[in-house]
């Protein structure tokens, strides 16, 4: 089969095969990496690990079973142990910067494998209707005629079957990473506001107790 796609596909086949390797590689790669560590927050669980993180029994009850990136992220956040909203901060953009690339790899290749393949296919094509009027220039036979049609609009073809793949997935995982972005930006949000209310309640028992 692939002994027929390089001779009816001519010089662009190679490259083809090529990008259709690699689009197939990362989807099946990042499909397996998104399996494992992409979940849903459930922001209810998180908010009860900000508000308890310094009890040593909901800590482990809460944050020891990570599963996700999300967890994973502010897991390691509060076993840091911040002392304020800003060290909380700190900690969090320390950990996001280190755990969010990992959803991103390799994605930005995936996009170019779209980008470029229709483009591998155009010169197959300007290869094929090359050859086809060569034979034309030396009246040649409908036969030879027809493979160089052939080869000219197959690989147009095959660029188009792999980019439309390529460019789906690329726009498929992107997605789930913006959706996984605009929740740790809403749960750092409520987790500064449930922060803030625990330091306010600490300043007054300190006043009241002096």
């Amino acid at each position: 089969m692939i002994t027929e796609f390089i001779e009816t596909a001519g010089i662009a086949a190679y490259p083809l095969l090529l990008a259709a390797f690699l689009m197939i590689f990362i989807v099946f790669e990042r499909s397996i990496i998104f399996f494992l560590n992409y979940r849903q927050i459930n922001k209810d669980k998180y908010l009860e690990a900000v508000l308890n993180f310094n009890d040593n029994k909901q800590k482990a009850s809460i944050l020891n079973n990570k599963k996700g990136i999300a967890a994973e992220i502010y897991s390691n956040t509060l076993t840091k142990k911040p002392k304020n909203r800003e060290e909380f901060n700190l900690y969090l953009d320390a950990e996001e910067v280190d755990k969010l690339p990992q959803l991103e790899k390799h994605l930005g290749f995936l996009n170019f494998i779209a980008q470029v393949s229709p483009t591998i296919g155009l010169l197959g094509t300007v290869s094929g209707m090359i050859k086809t009027f060569q034979v034309l220039g030396v009246g040649g036979s409908p036969e030879q005629m027809a493979v160089g049609i052939s080869e000219a609009l197959f690989t147009t073809a095959a660029g188009l079957i792999i980019s439309i793949p390529a460019a789906a997935f690329y726009h498929y995982f992107y997605a789930k990473i913006e959706k996984l972005h605009n929740q740790l930006n809403n749960l750092r949000l409520e987790s500064e506001s449930i922060l803030y209310k625990k330091e306010i309640k600490e300043l007054n028992n300190n006043e009241i107790s002096v």
